[in-house]
C-alpha cells in the first residue's frame, strides 16, 4: 500500500523496515495479514456488508495457503482449509468452499452453485442440502486463529521462517526494490 511516496508492507511497517533477516517478521507479518484482510473484513461484516467481507477473507486464506503450504493453488488452498479451519475439516467441505467460494470469487466474481456469505447464521459454516452458507465474521475468527498459529510456528522452526522471507523476497521483489529507491 502507498501512502503519498511511502510503500507500506502493513499498516505502519514500511517496505523498507521489514525485518527479513531477524526474529521480527513473523510479528511484521501478522500486522500485514490483520491489517490489510481479517481487521478490513471484520469492519465490513459489522456494516452488514458480508459479500464484501468474504472475499477479503477468501483472498486471505489464499494468501496464507501460498505461504504455509507448498503444491499448487487448489492442494494448498484445500489443505489450508481442511487443516487450518475447524468447520471445514468436515468430508469434502474444503474442496467445495474451493470450488464455490474461493474459484467462484477469483474467477468470475462471484460465489456458484447458490452458496452464500451470510450474516445470520451463528455458526463458520451451515449446509442446507448442497448449499453452504459462510458467516464471514465467524470465518474472520477462525482465520485470526489459524495465523495466531502459523506465527507461532514461525517463532519456533527457523526453516519456516527461511521460506517465508524466500516467498516474501520473490512475491515482492519489485515493492523491496521501490523502497529502496
Amino acid at each position: 500500500m502507498r501512502i503519498g511516496h511511502l510503500l507500506y508492507f502493513a499498516p505502519g511497517i514500511k517496505f523498507n523496515e521489514v525485518d527479513l533477516n531477524g526474529r521480527g517478521l513473523p510479528e511484521q507479518f501478522q500486522r500485514r495479514i490483520m491489517g490489510f484482510y481479517i481487521e478490513p473484513a471484520h469492519e465490513c461484516a459489522r456494516s452488514n456488508h458480508a459479500f464484501a467481507s468474504g472475499v477479503l477473507l477468501v483472498a486471505c486464506i489464499d494468501a496464507l495457503a501460498r505461504l504455509r503450504f507448498s503444491g499448487g493453488v487448489g492442494r494448498r488452498f484445500q489443505k489450508f482449509v481442511g487443516e487450518e479451519l475447524r468447520s471445514f475439516s468436515g468430508d469434502g467441505l474444503a474442496q467445495r468452499f474451493y470450488d464455490n467460494f474461493r474459484n467462484g470469487l477469483v474467477h468470475e466474481g462471484r460465489v456458484k452453485r447458490g452458496g452464500q456469505f451470510s450474516l445470520e447464521t451463528n455458526t463458520t459454516l451451515q449446509e442446507i442440502g448442497e448449499l453452504l452458507l459462510i458467516n464471514p465474521m465467524c470465518l474472520a475468527e477462525e482465520v485470526r486463529a489459524a495465523l495466531d498459529s502459523y506465527i507461532a510456528f514461525l517463532g519456533r522452526v527457523d526453516n519456516e521462517r527461511r521460506r517465508l522471507v524466500d516467498a516474501l523476497r520473490q512475491d515482492y521483489s519489485d515493492d523491496f526494490r521501490m523502497a529502496r529507491s
